[in-house]
């Protein structure tokens, strides 16, 4: 028996060292014989115990023969289904009085029953004194550490086994695979495939299906179809297990195409196929395909399974059919089982809190408890701290506080709410914590700008043991999104590549995070260093060097991501006829839109509107226009940039023309178009009709005016030569001006040549210690008038007045 399983158990439970004090011969006498001396009511008892067991008991009672090995493990097969521990441990210490625990029948029972209760070190202090050349055994304890979470300790009892003197057989294999599949473990699951070659090259149904099962669930679907298709036989367990690798790997399409192929050659499927393709259906939201599955298992009885209709009432309301998924919920024999209801209170949730509310309450009147799947569902709709508070009250009532599942949709609950203090103190109080509560703890601190909280949360996560997955990668990096924390971003860039190295997905992450910290040459690197770049990656370098101003290099990887030939999708099209806009190419914009048209993305509204703008933008609004034209229903970005570039370009009338026609439509203005609206104003003249605009913005459209309102206000005034109403205006502000008024004022001054005003707004500039543009406009005004000597003087004062660069492209 290999040493390391001896030093690594732990001692037997106390349960389990009092049956041995009570039936292991001591010196001088015997044990007692198994339920000896029992009272007369004992019938009553043997009545509610399995056969098998109530004959053994009787035999140990007679005083008969000591009973054979195959009636222990018989007896311990029966406490195994009972399930009956404590009489199992009785029925080992009688094995044990009469030589037999070391048996491989009685130590496989044994060891079975022990793993199924949840006790691997006292299965696996048993399985050290049973036979080590029993493969049976050792089959026991790999299988019973693979039920337990244990795959690791599964991998290193199967080299053990290999590497004694005892025989795998296909049992063993099959175990060894699910180990590696449990820890995803594709390496070791590999070596195991080719052990496997070398013993048993015509290998069995049951490890071919272990071994597709190991591949789909470490991620090669590609690996788990070959040997799917290598196996001369295949049974409903096989075609399964193939159909759920498909479907865990998100290519539903694939599920149901095998699943054709499987009822074309006469396979019927089971509970856990039809659960399978159900998924698969709500994945891709295969209404037809669902109702198909649907009246399939009508015509058996697995109709009556809990399981099949959990996932029908899952799948139903995730298509939004309510009154099916409760048709389902409300057929005979549901209405009592807690995961149905779980199931339908999870699906109700994401379309009505209201309505999973009152099915938790309908719960309770009907006395079933619900479980912390159902209080998890609920919580994960709630939006409303008060609301959020009174079921976080009740879940306190019902003991599901200190879960997992209840504590981490509570602590993501109120971190929604904005209270991301509550969050931690759900989460500090937390019994055990898993990857999911940390994970959401971390996406918490960092949605609220906490980042010093979101980066000391995922370092106790990491000495927690708990290695980040993608998710809580995710979750940190969006925590790096100025440059102050780029330091801390190079460090869990570091450990990320001492635990994962160099993946697509993990280069992708960084690229974004570097990006957003301003270390866009450290994103290039890394995007250069990456051999396999998907579409994604090319999408977050460009999006990269836009966010930080580079727009011509974001143009040419752009030319060199269409010369890789990558498929440009409806966001990276829009990104770039943005940036052309925003840099001045609209020289670009005649292949993009041409593109955008063969690829059929422009009916994409980021698309249609992008187009709008550029070509607006340089001056072209006849092609603006019929770009517009073309889209269906225009949204508020749409109808924005349309009357944008009309009243840039001194269209003022079409520009409200426009907006009178989106308000008709019943398109809701914004801030953002009614500064639109307000500069057309301004352009023309239109003072009575700006006004008019300005003074219904609260009433006709709900838009409280803001600062840039006023400014255009004050703009359409001062173009207009209004220049005493223009300064009224602004006195009677109900908030400070800022120097965007004061600059648009002294413009106006100075087209009017209006010292006096121009005085008292220099004035103004100098208290508020505005930059050195406003002092420009205010020089030139006393230029035009003559006045050298106050020239001079703010001249002079500009002197210590901040300078912004500019540049040009002429």
């Amino acid at each position: 028996m290999p040493p390391r399983l001896l030093r690594s158990s732990t001692p037997l439970a106390a349960a389990h060292l009092r049956a041995l004090s009570a039936f292991a011969p001591r010196a001088g006498e015997g044990a007692p014989h198994l339920f000896g001396g029992m009272r007369p009511r004992a019938p009553d008892l043997l009545a509610r115990l399995p056969a098998e067991l109530v004959s053994f008991a009787r035999a140990r009672a007679a005083g008969r023969a000591a009973p054979s090995q195959f009636s222990y493990g018989n007896a311990l097969a029966a406490c195994a289904r009972a399930p009956a521990p404590a009489l199992a441990e009785q029925v080992y210490c009688a094995a044990w009085k009469d030589g037999l625990s070391g048996n491989a029948y009685v130590c496989t029972g044994m060891v079975d029953l022990l793993a199924k209760s949840g006790r691997l070190r006292d299965a696996l202090r048993v399985f050290a004194d049973g036979d080590p050349s029993s493969a049976v055994c050792w089959n026991a304890a790999v299988s019973g550490a693979v039920r337990n979470g244990e795959g690791g300790l599964a991998v290193e009892m199967f080299r053990d086994m290999v590497w004694g003197s005892c025989e795998p057989n296909s049992f063993t294999y099959s175990g060894a695979l699910s180990a590696c599949a449990a820890g995803e473990e594709l390496s070791v699951g590999r070596a195991v495939h080719g052990l496997v070659l070398r013993r048993d090259p015509e290998y069995d149904v049951f490890v071919g299906t272990s071994l597709v099962n190991m591949y789909a669930k470490c991620g090669d679907m590609g690996a788990a179809m070959r040997e799917f298709w290598r196996m001369p036989v295949r049974n409903v367990v096989s075609w399964t297990t193939a159909i759920a690798g498909f479907v865990q790997d998100d290519e539903p399409v694939s599920a149901m195409l095998l699943l054709r192929e499987m009822v074309r050659n006469g396979v019927a499927i089971n509970k856990y196929t039809a659960t399978s393709i159900l998924l698969a259906c709500a994945q891709m939201s295969m209404v037809r395909e669902a109702s198909q599955i649907h009246g399939m298992v009508l015509k058996t009885e697995m109709y009556l399974d809990c399981v099949v209709k959990e996932a029908l009432i899952s799948t139903y309301t995730n298509f939004g059919f309510i009154e099916l998924s409760e048709k389902v919920f409300e057929e005979a024999g549901t209405v009592s089982n807690r995961s149905i209801w779980s199931a339908f209170i999870s699906g109700v949730s994401n379309h009505s809190l209201l309505r999973s509310v009152q099915l938790l309450r309908r719960m309770f009147h009907q006395g079933l408890r619900p479980n912390d799947k159902c209080y998890a569902s609920v919580f994960s709709s709630v939006n409303s701290i008060e609301f959020g508070g009174q079921l976080h009250s009740s879940a306190i009532k019902e003991g599901f506080i200190h879960g997992i599942l209840v504590g981490s949709a509570l602590s993501t609950m109120y971190s929604r709410c904005d209270n991301v203090q509550d969050s931690y103190k759900v989460f500090e109080e937390m019994q055990e914590r898993d990857g999911v509560s940390w994970t959401a703890m971390v996406a918490g601190f960092a949605t609220h700008g906490h980042s010093v909280e979101a980066f000391l949360t995922f370092r106790n996560m990491i000495l927690d043991g708990f290695k980040p997955d993608h998710v809580s990668l995710t979750a940190i990096l969006s925590a790096c999104n100025r440059s102050e924390c780029l330091l801390k971003g190079k460090e869990v860039h570091g450990h990320t590549l001492r635990v994962y190295g160099e993946t697509t997905f993990i280069n992708d992450c960084f690229i974004s995070m570097y990006s957003k910290c301003q270390g866009v040459q450290t994103a290039r690197r890394i995007f250069d260093a990456t051999p396999c770049k998907d579409q994604v990656m090319w999408s977050s370098m460009i999006s990269g060097y836009a966010t930080n101003g580079c727009g011509e290099e974001a143009i040419s990887l752009f030319q060199l991501m269409v010369a890789a030939s990558i498929r440009i999708d409806s966001y990276i099209c829009s990104s770039i006829l943005s940036l052309c806009a925003d840099i001045a190419r609209p020289f670009y914009c005649k292949p993009l839109h041409g593109y955008a048209i063969k690829a059929g993305i422009l009916s994409d509204q980021s698309v249609s509107s992008s187009l709008v703008k550029v070509y607006s933008r340089s001056g072209n609004m006849d092609d603006s226009r019929k770009v517009f034209d073309e889209i269906s229903v225009p949204d508020l970005v749409a109808w924005t940039t349309i009357i944008d570039g009309y009243a840039q370009h001194g269209s003022s009338q079409n520009a409200l023309a426009m907006f009178d026609l989106m308000v008709q439509l019943g398109v809701r203005p914004d801030t953002v178009v009614l500064v639109s609206v307000l500069s057309a104003c301004s352009r023309n003249g239109l003072v009575e009709q700006g006004f008019n605009y300005f003074n219904s913005m609260r009433t006709a459209y709900g838009v409280e005016p803001e600062l840039q309102h006023y400014c255009c206000m004050v703009d359409l005034l001062g173009r207009s030569g209004r220049l005493a109403e223009a300064k009224y205006f602004v006195d009677s502000m109900p908030m400070k001006p800022d120097l965007m008024v004061w600059s648009t004022l002294v413009a106006a001054c100075r087209v009017h040549d209006d010292t006096v005003l121009g005085r008292f707004v220099e004035n103004k500039i100098r208290e508020g210690n505005y930059d050195s543009g406003s002092f420009a406009t205010l020089s030139n005004i006393l230029a035009n008038s003559g006045d050298w000597e106050e020239v001079a003087r703010i001249r002079k004062t500009m002197k210590g007045v901040n300078k912004e660069p500019g540049w040009s492209m002429v």
